[in-house]
């Protein structure tokens, strides 16, 4: 069959399947199922897409449906079954009418997108979990299909599939004879090819092979899930989505982690799947990859026409083959390596990605790159979503090592004794679970498990001395390979040519050489090597160390990287060390590239050689003052690597990262968790901390994850302090959510503080949380039943729900005592809340005009706050009990005038907005007696504040002083003083000869005269 006919047969195929889901689209449903399972309770409005809360109860509800099949079951294996029916369907995301499409409206292809069964299940819960699985997509198919928007949508995938159908008849009659289509056709089985195996970092084993099968050996990893960012933007919060998820879901992406995370795999696995035109959102690509890494040397980034050249592709494509799909939006370029690129160049490097976008806008972009490399919204300005590669939880690391396995096993091997003692080891031994927890070391786990018959070392120095004595020697020598070039060299004489070509390429800022000009350096070499020079010349010696050692790599002809950045790091700074360079070390310290090579060198180093390494990050963090907390938490983080060290300087290290620690703002935590998990051994337990620290430390923490984190915040469980509890309910999300709830979640005190839901795995544990009075739902969950199931709720917020409209449900919250609505732009109606026991309820941008009537029945109301414009003008206009002791107005209710402030004598507490309410409150004949009073967003004349006499509290929140502070020492009780955001200078002096007042500090501000205050009476807060 020509690529013709081959295009010709796929493209009329899709326009087939789209015809036949738009007829589905008219009717009912689509008939697979005789008896309907609804998915949601009744009451609710149908939802548009099915998520995890309904997936369970679609699969429970279909579980019991089968009680006869399965009644020899045991109870716990059903159970288990079903919740790892919704546990898979869970990982795949929400199913909306975008995901049937992409299935063709088949339930077999939707299920083959889930998970086989995970381990652990006998036999008659395996088929049983089919059979769920199954089940729940038909049904998944019936109900979606009788949503009333579903035919309009068939319609429109109809006409979308229709027009890309007649593109291509356009682009096949432009081609003429299929020249195009056939190069496309021989292109992917190339790509399929060379990318259908996975090399695991030159880990060639006595007992294993080079490269696995990457079908087998792949594993799904977890990235952050977050929303595009504008230029300068506060990172989104993150949730944990996995990685193929995050990268079908926008056209550009920035894709970030930290060295060995499997961003290279994941390209691996990207460019592979769009070549084999795999089912899902790949299938119409036709993918690219450029590594960056290959650049750096020639200076000169490609364009569209020399893709195939730049790959290393020895492909000769149609003329204008590669603009064309650019310009289609059919091409996927998968951009390699940001942090591979020395920093000079970065500039360089973002223009060319902006002229190729300007150019061609319409194709599918991925950037992968190091965290530290580029800041996190470095191309948000080209509407890349910015994604994360998270370390691997015990979860990914067990798949890690079972496909691991497998792929051994496939390959003939008999590894059974081996999986199971690594899985036993990395479950018990610490060390080793911190050393898993990203894909590079995690390979290295299983390669020397294998080959050092179950005996793995304990260190990570020890670590990757074990893996180049596997590398450089054993392997060879067991296998009985040994002069195959016609050299023989011994490990050291290995390691002194790869370190000194390891710490060339440091030194220079490149990851990569020219072939050349490594062997005429190798040449320069052999000079003080002359047993070495006489067993052949240096081209000859070069060709065994990339043949032989395993650690370097031709990815293209001429061109010569190290397998992997961490083995240059350790050997580059063994070369360092050697050559006495501590200077070159220090001085290149401040650099984010060179952080793992000063750490190793400090591990290479003798203790006399240690000293002098980290006596000159501590002078250099004194002149630099700039880099000056980085470089003393660096000679922290090399601590570790020290296990003999002068006491003086191991003293003064700790002496100066005691400035650092304990972290008294949150804006450090971030700083400090950049040095990992040495700080957590740095951190002291919560009796030692007051409470603003200790909530710090618990967020610093959280940063760092992992278990060891896990087991430091566990000590604070029980640390009821407001702040505290604050972190510890908000922060579950950086940890495996069963972990952290049985951990830290089960024991702390609870009753008085908001549980922030993000995601739906945690909502579903939401349910092993009893003692949890107060609940915020982030991101819109609309109203679910794990939180409308909990009558003795007391506090709900509701934050960034674009889909919520009905708020009956809350009506079963008859504890209910605490409201907030923020973000709901749909909110219409608030007749669902009368009659609720509330005693606060908060209103923030809900739709428009919405009437206020019905708070009139909220008799026991005594907080209220309002940010969106109402259908009331004057305060006198709230239908609000007389009772009334707290009342914000924030900028969305600055139309509000204060006429009838005086109906309530009981107001305590009082948030304005705007000049035209601080001219009113300043002209009002009488005013309640306020204790709490903030201003917002207004030019503050101080004098208005006289009459205020009993404040203890004043706000002064993105406020310009219109003259001094000096009338505010005429409050005799203010005792507390906010700034925050200020728009101009607010001069503090008059105020520091007020004993008892406390001025806290938010965001940036220009003040004076803070140098008056004491420590304690100036606290910034973040």
């Amino acid at each position: 069959m020509t690529g013709f006919e081959t295009v010709l047969l796929r493209v009329a195929g899709t326009a087939a399947s789209a015809l036949v889901k738009s007829l589905l689209g008219r009717a009912p449903g689509a008939g697979l199922a005789a008896d309907p399972v609804r998915p949601s309770p009744r009451w609710r409005r149908p939802p548009t897409e099915l998520g995890e809360p309904e997936v369970r109860r679609l699969a429970g509800t279909l579980a019991a449906r089968m009680s006869e099949a399965t009644a020899r079951i045991p109870d716990h294996e059903r159970l288990a079954a079903v919740a790892a029916v919704g546990d898979a369907f869970a990982a795949l995301g929400p199913l909306d009418a975008e995901a049937l499409f992409a299935a063709d409206l088949d339930p077999d292809t939707l299920a083959a997108t889930l998970p086989p069964p995970p381990p652990g299940l006998g036999e008659p819960a395996e088929s049983l979990y089919g059979r769920l699985v199954r089940l729940c997509c038909e049904h998944t198919v019936e109900y979606l299909t009788t949503l009333p928007g579903f035919a309009a949508r068939a319609d429109v995938e109809l006409v979308r599939r229709t027009g890309h159908l007649a593109r291509a008849v356009d682009r096949l009659g432009a081609a003429g004879d299929g020249t195009a289509y056939a190069f496309e056709e021989r292109y992917a089985q190339y790509i399929a090819a060379t990318h259908g195996r996975l090399q695991l970092f030159g880990l060639t084993l006595s007992r294993s092979r080079q490269d696995w099968p990457l079908d087998v050996a792949y594993i799904s990893l977890a990235v952050s899930g977050a929303e595009q960012l504008l230029p300068g933007e506060p990172a989104a919060h993150r949730t944990q989505v996995r990685a193929e998820q995050a990268l079908a879901s926008a056209d550009r992406v920035l894709l970030r982690g930290p060295a060995g995370s499997g961003k290279s795999t994941l390209v691996q696995w990207l460019a592979l799947n769009a070549a084999r035109q795999a089912e899902g959102p790949w299938a119409m690509y036709v993918p690219f990859v450029l590594r960056l890494r290959s650049f750096t040397a020639s200076g000169d980034l490609p364009l569209p026409e020399d893709f195939l050249r730049a790959g290393g592709v020895p492909l000769s494509a149609p003329s204008g083959w590669v603009d064309d799909l650019m310009l289609s939006g059919r091409a996927l370029v998968l951009v390699d390596g940001v942090d591979e690129v020395p920093q000079r160049l970065r500039t360089r490097t973002e223009a060319w990605l902006r002229s190729l976008i300007a150019a061609f806008p319409k194709a599918r972009y991925v950037v992968t790159t190091r965290p530290s490399a580029v800041p996190e919204d470095w191309l948000a300005g080209l509407g890349f979503a910015t994604h994360a590669m998270l370390p691997m939880d015990q979860r990914d690391i067990r798949a890690f090592v079972e496909h691991w396995h497998a792929a051994a096993r496939a390959q003939g091997q008999e590894v059974d004794a081996y999986e199971a003692s690594l899985l036993e080891a990395v479950s018990s031994r610490r060390d080793l679970a911190r050393l898993a927890t990203n894909p590079l070391m995690c390979a290295l786990l299983c390669a020397l498990n294998q080959d050092r018959r179950m005996q793995l070392p304990r260190a990570r120095k020890e670590l990757y001395d074990a893996a180049l004595d596997m590398l450089l020697v054993r392997r060879d020598t067991e296998r009985e390979i040994c002069g195959v070039e016609g050299v023989y060299l011994t490990r050291e004489e290995q390691i002194a040519l790869l370190q000194r070509f390891a710490y060339w390429l440091i030194r220079n800022g490149q990851l990569e050489a020219g072939r050349e000009e490594a062997v005429e350096m190798v040449g320069e070499w052999l000079n003080s090597m002359p047993q070495v020079a006489a067993q052949g010349g240096a081209e000859q010696v070069f060709t065994h160390l990339l043949i032989r050692s395993g650690l370097l790599l031709e990815p293209v002809p001429g061109s010569v990287v190290f397998v992997h950045r961490t083995f240059q790091d350790y050997l580059g700074a063994k070369a360092a060390v050697e050559s006495r360079d501590f200077g070159v070390l220090v001085r290149n310290a401040h650099d984010d590239s060179w952080d793992d090579v000063v750490r190793m060198a400090v591990g290479h180093a003798r203790p006399d050689e240690r000293t002098r390494i980290l006596r000159g990050l501590l002078k250099r963090a004194d002149k630099v003052k700039g880099a000056r907390n980085r470089l003393v938490l660096l000679a922290a983080a090399c601590l570790e690597h020290a296990p003999e060290l002068d006491p003086a300087v191991r003293t003064e290290i700790q002496s100066r990262t005691a400035d650092l620690l304990p972290p008294r703002r949150f804006p450090q935590a971030e700083e400090l968790a950049t040095a990992g998990e040495l700080v957590l051994d740095l951190l002291p337990g919560p009796s030692d901390l007051n409470e603003r620290e200790a909530a710090v430390t618990v967020r610093t923490a959280a940063l760092v994850g992992g278990p060891q984190a896990l087991g430091l915040i566990s000590r604070f469980r029980t640390d009821a302090r407001p702040q505290v509890t604050v972190e510890l309910a908000d922060n579950w999300r950086r940890f495996r959510t069963a972990d952290y709830v049985e951990s830290v979640l089960a024991h702390a005190e609870l009753t008085s503080t908001y549980v922030s839901v993000y995601t739906s795995e945690e909502l579903a544990h939401l349910s092993l949380l009893p003692h949890a009075r107060h609940v915020s739902l982030r991101d819109g969950h609309w109203l679910p039943d794990a939180v409308i199931n909990r009558p003795e709720l007391e506090g709900l917020t509701v934050h960034r729900d674009g889909q919520l409209t009905d708020l009956s449900p809350l009506t079963a919250l008859q504890d209910l005592r605490y409201l907030g609505l923020y973000e709901c732009p749909r909110i219409r109606d608030l007749a669902a809340l009368s009659g609720l026991p509330l005693r606060s309820l908060s209103l923030s941008r809900i739709a428009s005009g919405v009437s206020l009537a019905p708070l009139s029945t909220l008799h026991s109301l005594t907080g209220f706050t309002l940010d969106f414009k109402a259908d009331i003008t004057k305060l006198s206009d709230l239908p609000l009990p007389s009772a009334l002791r707290s009342l914000a107005l924030f900028k969305g209710a600055r139309h509000v005038a204060l006429d009838g402030l005086d109906r309530w004598p009981d107001l305590e507490a009082l948030t304005i907005s705007g000049e035209r309410q601080a001219r009113q409150l300043a002209a009002q004949q009488s005013v309640p007696t306020l204790e709490l009073l903030q201003l917002n967003g207004m030019v503050v004349s101080p004098p208005m504040l006289v009459r205020h006499q009993e404040l203890t509290d004043l706000t002064l929140l993105k406020c310009t002083l219109g003259s001094g502070l000096e009338p505010v020492l005429e409050l005799p009780h203010l005792t507390r003083l906010v700034v925050s955001f200020s728009g101009g200078p607010v001069d503090l002096s008059p105020l520091a000869a007020k004993d008892g007042l406390i001025v806290e500090v938010y965001g940036p501000n220009h003040l004076l005269g803070t140098e008056l205050f004491p420590p304690e009476r100036l606290v910034y807060k973040g």
